[in-house]
């Protein structure tokens, strides 16, 4: 009989141990991940550590931006290269308000001027000044603080022919395809600053950071085809960007 007691008692021991650590005794992680990242299903909205959670929603600008890491927050990027505005509106129920963010960064309208043409680019951007309103209305109406971004405008590609074909139109007194969606963008971004302004909206005004001073990209902040974003852009961008969000919303 005391032979079974020594073999039932360390065996009763063990069975308590095993149940205590599957059932609370010690650390449970309950998370799933977002973009690689981890996130705790307890709290959606704090990431890690004291850092809050910040989506950027847009698209092909937004998606190149992968080495923003602002101080205050952990960033969950939903850029999708090649989007219109209505095309982002039309996902920012799943991309923005099911990840529960504190904010959201809504930039980028520049694929509307691109896919439209001259005859009807007014009902273009009038549609897109509507899709940015209806977003800033549900990331607000969701608990979710919206904040802004104006546009950049673009430059010639690189290249003999492209700087040759630009030098030629000017002369002509032509404008430039550069110069079309430019004269857009910035319309569309003094609209932009108007409605921020009007509304308590935060801007993050990107535009004036990467001009060369006569509404153009500067040369070191764009890829060769003249559109996307270089390196040395999203340096510029993240920097001013952290400087802003950091210093309260």
């Amino acid at each position: 009989m005391g032979i079974k007691w020594r073999v039932i008692v360390p065996m009763f021991i063990y069975l308590l141990c095993s149940v205590k650590d599957s059932t609370g005794g010690g650390t449970v992680h309950d998370a799933r991940t977002t973009e690689g990242k981890a996130v705790n299903t307890k709290s959606v909205r704090q990431v890690t550590g004291n850092k809050s959670k910040l989506v950027i929603i847009g698209a092909s600008y937004a998606r190149g931006w992968t080495d923003f890491s602002p101080a205050k927050f952990t960033v969950v990027n939903k850029g999708r290269s090649g989007e219109q505005s209505f095309e982002m509106l039309a996902r920012f129920r799943k991309d923005v308000i099911d990840e529960r963010p504190e904010v959201v960064i809504i930039w980028g309208f520049i694929n509307d001027i691109f896919g439209s043409s001259p005859e009807v680019i007014d009902p273009t951007l009038e549609r897109s000044r509507k899709n940015i309103t209806e977003m800033v209305d549900l990331a607000r109406s969701n608990g979710i603080k919206p904040v802004l971004a104006t546009e950049v405008t673009i430059r010639e590609k690189e290249g003999i022919m492209e700087t040759i074909a630009s030098w030629i139109g000017r002369i002509k007194g032509a404008e430039s395809y550069q110069d079309y969606v430019n004269k857009y963008v910035l319309q569309t971004n003094h609209w932009i600053r108007g409605y921020a302004l009007e509304h308590g909206i935060p801007l993050l005004d990107f535009q004036p950071l990467l001009s060369d001073g006569k509404d153009r990209r500067k040369k070191e902040y764009a890829t060769d085809d003249g559109s996307h974003l270089s390196a040395a852009a999203y340096a510029r961008l993240s920097e001013y960007a952290d400087k802003h969000l950091s210093g309260g919303l």
